[in-house]
């Protein structure tokens, strides 16, 4: 009975790592002087569905430097920095909380150059090159190479490139645009509040798997 449960939490290829959706909200674009001050991750099962053994991680995080927060940033997440400063973690604690719920995710460990190593986190997400800045600036470089997996998958990049096959075949592009809330309308998924990071976590995994499902074929 174990052995049918593992195999329904991570595909064989993905050799005992746990893909996961990730989306960061900000206090601005540039990460290193921005923060974040909202983080989900998220992990999926072998169907791209959420996990139901393990709830996502999924906090507000304290910025260091406040008074850095964007005033477009804002406009854009919504983020209340007032409740942020009230419910948020600060980022040590923070970070020993995302090692506590990493146990919780069961990762195997393998044996790489004669030493025992656990199994890491296959990022997914929209526009990972933004949000994988936060995260080192987050968390550090060993800290993240430690737990993050480096194929991670890329919705945005996903469409860019069956765009440049559609164009390349003298077809039509499938996707005049390749923001998020676009490419879920594009797959009839629902979006309702994006910006929200669970909630962009969950539309990434779909808009992923409806990839999938389409393959070249995805217009």
């Amino acid at each position: 009975m174990q052995k049918n449960k593992e195999v329904k939490i991570s595909m064989q290829h993905w050799n005992g790592n746990q893909m996961c959706a990730i989306d960061v909200e900000t206090t601005g674009r540039d990460a290193g002087y921005h923060e974040i001050v909202e983080i989900c991750i998220l992990p999926l099962d072998v169907n791209l569905k959420p996990r139901k053994d393990v709830l996502p991680f999924n906090i507000f995080l304290i910025p260091d430097h406040p008074e850095r927060f964007d005033k477009s940033a804002r406009a854009c997440h919504g983020k209340n920095l007032a409740y942020i400063m009230k419910h948020g973690f600060e980022r040590f604690a923070a970070i020993d909380m995302l090692q506590t719920w990493i146990d919780k995710l069961g990762l195997p460990f393998t044996k790489s150059k004669a030493k025992s190593q656990r199994c890491k986190i296959i990022p997914l997400a929209h526009n990972y090159v933004f949000d994988i800045a936060f995260v080192k600036a987050w968390l550090g470089n060993d800290q993240y190479n430690e737990w993050f997996f480096g194929h991670f998958r890329d919705t945005m990049q996903i469409a860019l490139y069956l765009n440049d096959h559609a164009a390349q075949h003298a077809e039509k592009v499938p996707f005049s645009k390749v923001g998020l809330g676009w490419l879920a309308n594009q797959f009839n998924i629902e979006h309702d509040q994006l910006h929200e990071a669970l909630t962009d976590c969950r539309v990434t995994a779909d808009v992923y798997k409806a990839m999938l499902d389409k393959g070249l074929m995805a217009c």
